[in-house]
């Protein structure tokens, strides 16, 4: 084994958790955004350097999916433009843990815009809870925060990738007042979710966490061309809790402008189609205009089983343009 391999198998570490080392949060409590962000992207690379195979897992996905559909020079740019689009979810992740509150609260108002709205509250209305269902794209992290300051009732599950982040967050909820969080590690959650809804509460879910699925033949799912078994999870939920569903994706505009989309999801047709197949839907229609915003694409290659051939993939780096590139 080389001596990089063998200090590529000691770096255990996952992105979460190195860009969340002590220093990293104690300067993201101080410098301004921009600067915060330039030095995520920075670690970003590092990080990869040691990670090779990961990133090239990453990049092979990309390719994958769009190799007969981009130019060379195209696909070059997503596969670059995915990597950027990784590393600022964890500076967006890392600002909303971590920066100032008082600004904070301010800038889920001012920071997004929201579409559908209308609709959104005439289904909380009816009082039987809403499943909310995003996906890990765009702003993601900013969705909660966006919902409970207009006064929603938002409950989320969530895995911390580390206890610091934990114990920040949940004091950022209660500062939130009506932000409620469900830590997935501690025991069975599907009864707090169950309980949430019949309390008439919003809770945030997100359709495109593979590993996590119960995959059903019943349900095919066909996903960036591919097809495979989807996830029945959605429609256990609602059968026990009665609630309504809809989609929300937060679209990154810009690095300081959001646009919160909310939709609502058909359940009580005679025909409505299982909620994994539509809310997987939703989600492939988004990315066909912005796939760089999507950021399961380590976890989708292994859920397609794109292994690497280690003497030729992992050491064949990618040469093209790295001008202004996050990786």
């Amino acid at each position: 084994m080389s001596k990089e391999m063998k200090l590529q198998k000691r770096f255990n570490l996952n992105l979460s958790k190195f860009l969340q080392a002590r220093i990293n949060v104690a300067i993201f409590r101080f410098l301004p955004y921009y600067t915060s962000k330039s030095y995520l992207l920075f670690l970003g690379k590092i990080y990869y350097s040691f990670k090779k195979k990961e990133k090239k897992l990453i990049e092979k996905t990309v390719r994958h999916i769009y190799k007969n559909r981009l130019s060379t020079a195209s696909l070059n740019k997503l596969v670059n433009d995915v990597f950027y689009g990784i590393f600022t979810h964890y500076h967006e992740k890392l600002f909303v843990a971590y920066s100032n509150y008082s600004l904070l609260k301010k800038r889920f108002v001012s920071w997004v815009r929201v579409k559908g709205e209308e609709d959104f509250r005439n289904l909380l209305a009816q009082n039987r809870g809403i499943i909310l269902v995003t996906a890990h794209y765009g702003g993601v992290e900013w969705l909660p925060g966006a919902l409970a300051s207009r006064g929603y009732p938002v409950t989320m599950i969530l895995r911390f990738q580390t206890q610091k982040l934990k114990r920040t967050l949940e004091k950022r909820a209660e500062e939130m007042k009506d932000l409620q969080l469900v830590d997935l590690d501690n025991g069975n959650v599907f009864f707090a979710a169950v309980d949430a809804l019949k309390n008439g509460r919003i809770l945030i879910t997100e359709c495109d966490e593979f590993e996590a699925w119960r995959p059903s033949k019943k349900i095919p799912i066909n996903f960036m061309n591919q097809t495979f078994s989807g996830d029945k999870t959605l429609d256990i939920m609602r059968k026990h809790s009665g609630a309504a569903v809809a989609t929300a994706l937060m679209h990154r505009e810009s690095s300081k402008r959001y646009t919160l989309r909310l939709q609502t999801v058909d359940t009580d047709s005679a025909g409505a189609l299982p909620l994994g197949i539509q809310t997987m839907a939703n989600l492939d229609h988004t990315l066909k205009d912005s796939p760089e915003q999507w950021y399961q694409w380590k976890d989708f290659g292994e859920k397609l089983e794109l292994h690497l051939d280690d003497a030729n993939e992992l050491n064949s780096e990618y040469t093209g343009d790295m001008e202004g590139s996050a990786i």
